[in-house]
């Protein structure tokens, strides 16, 4: 690299501090056109009558950048990641998009589940509506095996606002390991008179696409080289 090349890209760095990990574009956490070209959608999955949809399986770059946005603090990847989503699925015919809440007591900035929800609703013209709480603290996901996070109660999540009612939701998550989340949440819903309509994920475990997903618990969870991952 020319010394001219050298003292451009640093220039370039201190005014655009962010750069697309894919194409190298300045100024972008990632390009949403890159973001787009890793999805490979599978045909929706059924959760036990609730429909899921999700970009891709949970592994490779899309797992890469599910760690990022959780641990990386990059709120704006988030963003980014839901704007591809809503450019990728078709418009549901839904009211509002609620993102899974942030456990109690989480330490994280912010809610990547909502991040990623704020692209999709902007895409799709939908208003993202944080209607859900934990009822109770639970322990970190990768500490909980397969059976543990089925067992998860019924009650678990709770309507925190009065917008849900009489509103078709879609329900949107960052990964859906095994649905269990993402089932407790439509409950939520129903009890805040609402209806969960479908479900949005950025990624899915490949376990999902088995018809005994949500019944076989003699699977043996893949374990994490680094950071692990905590939704259910």
């Amino acid at each position: 690299m020319s010394i001219p090349e050298a003292v451009l890209r640093f220039a370039s760095h201190l005014l655009w501090p962010l750069s697309c990990p894919f194409c190298g574009a300045l100024g972008e956490s990632a390009c949403v056109i890159c973001l787009r070209r890793l999805l490979d959608p599978p045909m929706p999955i059924d959760l036990d009558g609730l429909s899921l949809s999700a970009g891709g399986e949970h592994d490779g770059a899309m797992r890469e950048l599910v760690l990022e946005l959780k641990y990386g603090s990059d709120r704006v990847l988030g963003v980014a990641m839901g704007r591809a989503l809503g450019e990728t699925f078709p418009r549901p015919d839904a009211d509002l998009l609620v993102p899974v809440p942030l456990h109690r007591g989480s330490e994280r900035a912010f809610n990547q589940s909502a991040a990623i929800a704020e692209g999709v609703g902007g895409v799709w013209g939908i208003p993202v509506l944080d209607g859900l709480a934990w009822n109770e603290r639970r322990a970190a996901q990768t500490s909980l095996g397969i059976t543990e996070r089925q067992m998860m109660p019924a009650d678990v999540l709770r309507p925190v606002k009065k917008g849900i009612s009489g509103k078709r939701v879609m329900l949107v998550d960052d990964v859906a390991t095994t649905g269990t989340t993402l089932l407790r949440a439509a409950d939520a819903i129903r009890r805040g008179g609402g209806f969960a309509v479908s479900a949005l994920s950025w990624t899915h475990a490949q376990r999902l696409k088995s018809p005994r997903s949500l019944s076989d618990n003699r699977y043996e969870e893949k374990s994490f080289s680094h950071r692990g991952d905590d939704n259910a």
